[in-house]
């Protein structure tokens, strides 16, 4: 729920926002009635050892949340304008060639290595949650 809070404040229109809020509160109250019939005081509590693999994973999907958010944000963003920056080092690139990021995707209507970024996110996020949804 805090991730997708994320998304509303950034991709979502400030008058639909109420709609986000309200599927949040709406899957709290399930997810509280869900423990109270199975018994549980937690989610997974049946399950440690997945709980376990959930957690470890849960920081890196959690960045590509946060990636892919502002990448879609950026997406949208008309005005987005990305000036080319010097390389960090120069063992690392050929001047000689463009950076190897725009070359990936150079038919792209977004500025230079945006829809290359948000692919990427969401291929890193698919692979973090696996079958788990």
């Amino acid at each position: 729920p805090g991730i997708a809070a994320v998304y509303d404040k950034l991709l979502v229109a400030e008058d639909l926002q109420s709609f986000g809020e309200q599927l949040r509160k709406n899957y709290e109250e399930t997810k509280e009635l869900l423990l109270q019939v199975a018994g549980h005081k937690d989610v997974l509590e049946g399950d440690p050892y997945l709980k376990q693999r959930l957690r470890l994973r849960e920081s890196y999907i959690t960045t590509l949340n946060v990636c892919q958010a502002y990448t879609l944000k950026r997406i949208r963003d008309p005005s987005f304008q990305v000036s080319p920056q010097p390389p960090l080092s120069k063992e690392f690139t050929d001047e000689s060639q463009p950076a190897e990021l725009v070359q990936l995707n150079q038919q792209s209507e977004y500025a230079p290595g945006l829809e290359d970024t948000l692919i990427l996110t969401m291929k890193g996020i698919a692979a973090g949650m696996q079958n788990t949804g």
